[in-house]
């Protein structure tokens, strides 16, 4: 497991947008931190990302392909236009502080959607996890989810 901390989430948009070389207004981000037994799935979400109907169905498309993936199912993943995210997911893990990003959802200022994951490999309690995340990211891009309920999750 690394020795470094996640760093506050006022900093994420910030340290995506340098990653990605463009501004995003809106991002979410689903991580794994640690390995083996120990491992366990971070995320965050951008507050007032709702505002954007793409950005919103990127993330239910999202939680429907690791659905597919848990279940075994040979699907592509969901395709987004052909824009692609010029980032290395490694660099990237290390430079947010966690081990592995398995999922970064960006809505730049021009409004288009991106999305770069990477579960090969993935354990399925791992996935499970992530696919969790993904269920929370449409509850709380609903507002079924207040903000005291976020902070307990």
């Amino acid at each position: 497991m690394k020795a470094t901390t996640v760093p506050d989430g006022a900093n994420i948009p910030a340290m995506v947008s340098h990653l990605v070389g463009t501004p995003v207004s809106a991002l979410a981000l689903v991580c794994a931190v640690g390995d083996g037994p120990h491992a366990s799935v971070a995320a965050f979400i951008t507050p007032g990302a709702a505002g954007s109907a793409p950005f919103r169905h990127a993330i239910e498309m999202e939680g429907a392909y690791s659905n597919t993936l848990l279940s075994f199912d040979e699907n592509k993943p969901p395709y987004y236009g052909g824009k692609t995210m010029p980032i290395n997911l490694s660099h990237a893990a290390n430079e947010l502080g966690v081990d592995r990003v398995l999922c970064l959802v960006t809505l730049d200022n021009a409004g288009s959607v991106a999305v770069v994951r990477d579960y090969d490999g993935l354990e399925v309690t791992l996935l499970e996890a992530a696919n969790l995340q993904f269920s929370r990211f449409q509850e709380i891009l609903e507002g079924t989810v207040t903000a005291s309920q976020r902070r307990m999750q």
